[in-house]
C-alpha cells in the first residue's frame, strides 16, 4: 500500500496501453529538442559545463516520471535555481572548476533529498504560507540577476561586480567597447 501512495507509476505503469507508445515517444522528442538547448544554457547559468544541466533534467524528469502525479508537468533546472547555485558556490569554489561541479552536485543532492522529505512527509502545503508578493519580488530579483550577469556576454564585454548594482555599472562604464 505504501509504494502504491507513494510512486504512482506503479498504478499507472500497469494499465498503460503500447498503442500510445508512437505518440508518447513523440511527445519525448519534442520535449528534447526543447530540453537540451535550454539545459546547456542553464549549466552555464550556473557556472556548470554543459553537461550537467542535461544530466539535471534528464534525471529530474526520470524521478518525477516515478513519483509525480502529472501527466503534462515536464520537470527539470530552471534560470532561477541554475542563478542561485551559480552565485552560491561562485565563493565557495574560488575558480576550482571540479571544486564547483563537486559543490554544485552536493547542493543538488542535499537538495533532492529535502524535496523527498517533503514529498514523503506530506508537506508540500506549506507553499501556501509564502506570500504572492514574495514570490513576484523572488522573480523579478531573479530576472534583474541573470540579466545583469547575461547582458555581459551578449555585449562581449568583460564585465564585473559581485551584486546587482555593482555589475549594472561595470556595464555601464564599459559601453564604448559593446559589440552589437
Amino acid at each position: 500500500m505504501f509504494w502504491k501512495n507513494h510512486v504512482p507509476a506503479l498504478t499507472w505503469g500497469r494499465g498503460y496501453s503500447f498503442r500510445f507508445l508512437g505518440s508518447d515517444a513523440l511527445s519525448g522528442l519534442t520535449l528534447a529538442a526543447y530540453a537540451i538547448p535550454v539545459s546547456l544554457a542553464y549549466a552555464s547559468l550556473a557556472g556548470l559545463p554543459p553537461q550537467y544541466g542535461v544530466y539535471g533534467y534528464l534525471l529530474g524528469g526520470f524521478f518525477y516520471a516515478l513519483i509525480g502525479g502529472s501527466r503534462q508537468l515536464a520537470v527539470g533546472p530552471t534560470s532561477a535555481i541554475s542563478l542561485l547555485i551559480g552565485v552560491t558556490v561562485a565563493g565557495m569554489a574560488r575558480g576550482d572548476t571540479q571544486r564547483w561541479v563537486d559543490i554544485a552536485s552536493l547542493t543538488a543532492l542535499v537538495f533532492s533529498g529535502m524535496c523527498f522529505l517533503t514529498y514523503f512527509l506530506r508537506l508540500s502545503g506549506i507553499i501556501n504560507f509564502i506570500s504572492d508578493t514574495v514570490m513576484t519580488g523572488f522573480k523579478a530579483g531573479a530576472a534583474l540577476a541573470i540579466l545583469t550577469s547575461q547582458l555581459p556576454k551578449l555585449f562581449g564585454v568583460a564585465g564585473g561586480g559581485n551584486n546587482f548594482f555593482e555589475r549594472l555599472i561595470s556595464l555601464s562604464q564599459q559601453w564604448q567597447q559593446y559589440n552589437y
